[in-house]
């Protein structure tokens, strides 16, 4: 065998946070595994982080019930997972999102009538500068690994936004307003795939878009939460 042939199995075979041997799917030995910021309670609409074991509902969606049905999100968006999206978003380190699509569907569970996953799209001048869309590569990964097929044509942005960073939930959700367009997608199930969910802004204006467009119920699922 090669130095090159032992090099690259040895590389395949690092785990994705420490680096050391792993033979799991996820490229995330166990020990790394258990320390991962898992969302173990949040509200079971938004994914909102509850302190409460009695809390099954945030304030937030108690008071006005966003348009998608429910979020599910694997982690806090804490070392080493924002380090981790940071990397595939700013440093082309794509390679991490198969490994990221392996734990959501090892942890969480997608609904059995789904129609199609649906990512988060870009604006097409920000997709030419970034070279790739991180929400739809991880939509492609999900698909493999559960059969379940892709619309990546039907949700469009339709204009720029400002970045969402730094922006309160309220400035947020009038940034996002009316940013995306739909054809029609009459009577599906539709889950939203995106990367970090922070106030939900982004999956409530989508979500308006399909469902005014005929979908009967849009769910989403993403990798990180942070809290508002």
């Amino acid at each position: 065998m090669t130095p090159n042939k032992v090099n690259l199995r040895s590389i395949i075979n690092q785990c994705i946070f420490c680096y050391q041997t792993t033979d799991h799917p996820s490229g995330a030995c166990s020990s790394c595994q258990d320390d991962l910021p898992w969302l173990l309670k949040s509200c079971g609409i938004c994914a909102f982080p509850l302190n409460s074991n009695n809390q099954l509902i945030c304030g937030q969606c108690l008071k006005l019930r966003p348009s998608f049905t429910r979020v599910d999100a694997l982690f806090l968006y804490q070392f080493p997972i924002d380090q981790l999206v940071t990397k595939i978003k700013y440093n082309q380190k794509t390679q991490f999102i198969g490994h990221l699509a392996q734990l959501l569907t090892l942890k969480l569970s997608l609904p059995s009538s789904i129609d199609c996953l649906i990512p988060i799209p870009m604006l097409q001048r920000n997709l030419l500068q970034r070279g790739f869309n991180q929400a739809e590569l991880l939509a492609k990964e999900l698909s493999k690994l559960t059969n379940l097929p892709i619309d990546n044509t039907s949700l469009k942005k339709r204009r720029p936004t400002s970045k969402q960073m730094g922006l309160s939930r309220k400035a947020r959700l009038k940034n996002q307003l009316e940013a995306f367009c739909c054809s029609p997608v009459p009577d599906k199930n539709i889950v939203l795939v995106d990367d970090v969910m922070t106030t939900g802004a982004t999956l409530e204006a989508a979500s308006r878009a399909l469902l005014s467009a005929g979908a009967h119920q849009v769910d989403a699922i993403v990798i990180a939460r942070t809290p508002r």
